[in-house]
């Protein structure tokens, strides 16, 4: 049996908010996927390998809510305190009593993997992994698709923003979409450089991100094109205290508590759920630079000026069709010139390009046109 594990740190917190951001972990029980709050404020967690719900309560009570299920997945409750839960290998959606006693269930195709209460009713959004689609089950049952768009590559994460916008991200390629009313979807950004994007939430303002493989934890604008920040992680571990120095395995799911001063993660690779508290959202000195950064002249035609590169940060630039492929990527180190430095573009057909400096912490994206 795990034991509880506290942790209690007095370092500062990150770059520029000078405020204390630690994180703990509560090792007792195996969490490893999704999470979600009841009316109460007990934190419940998902095991896909254990097949198994979790209960947390605010007073630190650990206990096993729910068992028997194959691999659970998105769980959610509704506003009266419903369990919802997707049973991936099983293909179906279950409805529990808050007592953990199983209400109704429902043959699910495709793998049903995310879960999220509707932003105007107590609907449930699914996603699901297998199928490529989102849909809505009311409570009595009645399912509709909101998407199926090519776009959906193993959809898992779901989240709405603070004007009722709903998002969706892709397991299998890190990519977020925010979903139209018709189901079209808008491309939002590509979080991190490898492995999976896990689940996905909102807060602060902004959306945020797990990178299972990468270990890290991403915040992206989602009024903006590929604008991601590394909030939290690098290699893998189980390092508590400051968040500066905290270190992650495979981060999985994530989620804010209702006044957004705590973000809860669970830990695939340890099994572990962590405990970020005072979250206070800060922006590390190099994502500030990129915001500084400047394609010039623009529109152009045999050469790109890219300004405002730090002096010794390595730059990845990538030019992507507005169709979204990738047609021309280059390394880059920063230059003295001010930070200046010269591509040559002739081999670019003309059009509209977006194009993206990427740094190991962050990234933002511009629109170029070549002449």
């Amino acid at each position: 049996m795990k034991k509880l594990i506290y942790c209690i740190a007095c370092a500062c917190g990150s770059i520029i908010v000078m405020h204390a951001q630690t994180v703990s972990t509560i090792s007792e029980l195996e969490p490893d996927d999704a999470i979600t709050f009841d009316s109460q404020g007990a934190v419940y967690a998902a095991s896909f390998e254990e097949g198994a719900i979790y209960k947390f309560t605010p007073q630190g009570v650990a206990s096993t809510f729910i068992t028997g299920l194959n691999n659970a997945n998105g769980i959610e409750f509704d506003s009266n305190d419903a369990l919802y839960v997707n049973d991936w290998d099983a293909n179906e959606l279950l409805r529990y009593f808050i007592d953990g006693t199983l209400d109704t269930s429902i043959s699910i195709s495709g793998n049903p993997s995310g879960m999220l209460k509707a932003i105007d009713n107590d609907d449930m959004i699914y996603t699901r992994y297998g199928a490529n689609t989102i849909n809505r089950i009311t409570p009595e049952g009645i399912i509709t698709q909101i998407s199926d768009a090519s776009e959906l590559d193993g959809p898992v994460g779901l989240a709405y923003d603070e004007n009722g916008n709903l998002y969706v991200g892709n397991y299998n390629d890190r990519k977020i979409y925010r979903v139209g009313t018709n189901g079209v979807l808008s491309f939002v950004a590509t979080v991190g450089g490898s492995s999976n994007l896990g689940f996905i939430t909102f807060g602060h303002g902004r959306l945020w991100g797990t990178v299972l493989g990468e270990h890290k934890i991403y915040t992206i604008n989602h009024n903006a094109v590929n604008d991601v920040t590394l909030f939290a992680g690098s290699t893998a571990g189980n390092q508590d205290g400051d968040i500066s120095q905290a270190t992650f395995s495979q981060p999985n799911g994530i989620r804010f508590n209702a006044s957004e001063t705590t973000l809860y993660v669970t830990d695939f690779g340890t099994k572990n759920l962590r405990i970020i508290d005072d979250v206070i959202l800060s922006i590390p000195s190099e994502t500030v630079a990129l915001s500084t950064v400047v394609l010039h002249p623009n529109p152009s035609s045999e050469y790109l000026h890219i300004k405002g590169l730090n002096h010794t940060a390595m730059y990845t630039i990538t030019f992507t069709s507005m169709e979204g492929k990738i047609l021309k990527e280059v390394m880059l180190k920063g230059g003295r010139d001010k930070g200046a430095k010269t591509i040559s573009v002739s081999d670019l057909a003309a059009a509209t390009y977006l194009v993206t400096i990427t740094t190991d912490v962050g990234s933002i994206t511009k629109q170029w046109i070549k002449e």
